[in-house]
């Protein structure tokens, strides 16, 4: 998410790019110390090293057989040695061996460091370099004991980098961020605290060295902060980088998935939980001016959240013009959370007609017809609610079967179809739901006493 290509971290240092340069054969003069000269050997070996590197006819394979030849003769401890090796990691990582060039890099700066033969400013660069080494092998190895290991090697490298160098650039601060925060979020199911504050820190002071700051510093001060679950200062880093990237459709997702995410943390405080629903409301509508989060899931998460904050005319604003436009999916849930809502407000026969336009949509769906039957109860019409009861159960499809045949049982007993609602009860006792039996007998009762009094007639 946050680094760039290996070989492009590179051209940013650009510190062995210009190896050449930096390693050409020194001779001695009678104001250098004696050790640090080429051999006669090896600066006339180096003679025959430059065609074989430059022009359109590089041939790196016999370049290094050249430099390895003459590494076999160069006396331990050299600047002899740590010439060639110089040269040697400039070979193989302009031949993109990345892992080769690690030993004789080590090699270089252990040695260039401890007889002085490398200046300050060279061995600062290739010690972020040769961290970069280790960090391009921790993330391209599957076994973990490896990559631990390299890792390790990758932070302690750069440490020494950091600590050296008073001014660093925003390039060195940007790769050691990006790499302590891998190495903090590599296990998934441990998150190294410490390192990620570190990672956090080096981003934000990488902020201060540029007149614009960087977006990927911004998006690695995000990272830190989202796995702190410090979702309010990441909030604020989110409103920045949609104001600079107003056309990024990932930093406006992020956004409302924060301010939302806030939202429900505070459920237990109404006053905040609205603050935070209505702040995702308004950066919906947003994106939407901009012609992001404008999908069908998009506008439903906006009427969702106002029915959570029981705004349920504006819902229902909403989601009859995205049901008219498309905007909202014409499925029979949404249709089911339309009628919800006319509830809501006290619109049962709005909620009725929701229903029936769902129905029409799914003819054979007998939970629509079941809940119109319950509605109409509410409203105390109890021939329609058995009549949409009776249709609910003949086209089938139900949530609870055993519940609303009990249910039409028991408006056909108010009705006093006593015929009709007794096998009704009796499959709902029999199919365990509750309060059956008690309907069942009272029904049973019902059509012994009507028996009797027509006997007692005749």
């Amino acid at each position: 998410m946050f680094a760039s290509p290996f070989s492009r971290r590179l051209i940013q240092i650009g510190g062995l790019l210009t190896a050449f340069a930096a390693v050409t054969p020194v001779f001695s003069t009678a104001q250098e110390a004696p050790k640090k000269e080429l051999s006669d050997q090896v600066s006339e070996g180096l003679g025959k090293l430059r065609p074989l590197t430059e022009g359109d006819d590089k041939n790196f394979a016999e370049a290094l057989i050249l430099i390895n030849g003459l590494l076999l003769n160069a006396a331990p401890g050299s600047y002899d040695q740590v010439v060639l090796n110089q040269i040697k990691v400039q070979i193989l990582l302009s031949d993109t061996k990345y892992a080769e060039a690690i030993q004789p890099m080590e090699l270089a700066l252990s040695v260039g460091k401890a007889n002085n033969f490398i200046a300050e400013k060279q061995y600062l660069e290739f010690t972020q370099i040769l961290s970069q080494l280790y960090f391009q092998e921790a993330t391209g190895t599957k076994d973990t004991a490896i990559r631990d290991s390299y890792l390790t090697k990758a932070y302690n490298t750069i440490q020494i980098y950091l600590k050296a160098n008073p001014n660093p650039t925003a390039d060195s601060i940007a790769y050691a961020a990006t790499m302590i925060y891998t190495q903090a979020t590599l296990d998934g199911e441990k998150t190294d605290a410490k390192l990620v504050k570190e990672a956090r820190d080096l981003a934000t002071k990488g902020l201060l060295l540029t007149i614009k700051p960087r977006e990927n510093f911004y998006v690695l001060i995000l990272a830190a902060l989202q796995q702190d679950n410090k979702n309010v200062e990441a909030a604020e880093i989110l409103e920045l980088l949609v104001t600079q990237n107003p056309t990024s459709k990932q930093y406006w997702q992020q956004l409302q998935a924060t301010y939302l995410t806030l939202a429900n943390d505070a459920a237990a405080t109404a006053e905040e939980a609205l603050s935070w629903n209505v702040r995702t409301i308004v950066t919906i509508e947003r994106a939407q001016k901009l012609g992001i989060l404008d999908t069908p899931r998009d506008h439903f998460n906006m009427v969702g959240i106002l029915m959570n904050i029981q705004q349920f005319e504006q819902a229902i604003i909403m989601m009859e013009k995205g049901l008219e436009n498309e905007k909202i999916e014409l499925t029979q849930t949404n249709f089911e959370y339309l009628a919800s809502s006319y509830q809501q407000v006290y619109k049962p026969l709005k909620a009725i007609e929701v229903l029936g336009r769902a129905a029409k949509m799914s003819p054979a769906e007998g939970e629509l017809d079941y809940r119109i039957s319950n509605i109409y109860y509410s409203l105390d019409k109890i021939k329609e609610a058995y009549s949409y009861g009776n249709s609910a159960l003949k086209k089938g499809q139900l949530k609870n079967a055993p519940v609303t045949q009990l249910f039409v049982a028991y408006l056909a007993f108010e009705l006093k179809k006593f015929e009709e609602a007794l096998p009704l009860a009796e499959a709902a006792k029999n199919a365990g739901a509750d309060n059956a039996e008690r309907l069942y007998e009272a029904i049973k009762d019902a059509v012994e006493a009507r028996k009797a009094a027509l006997e007692a007639t005749i």
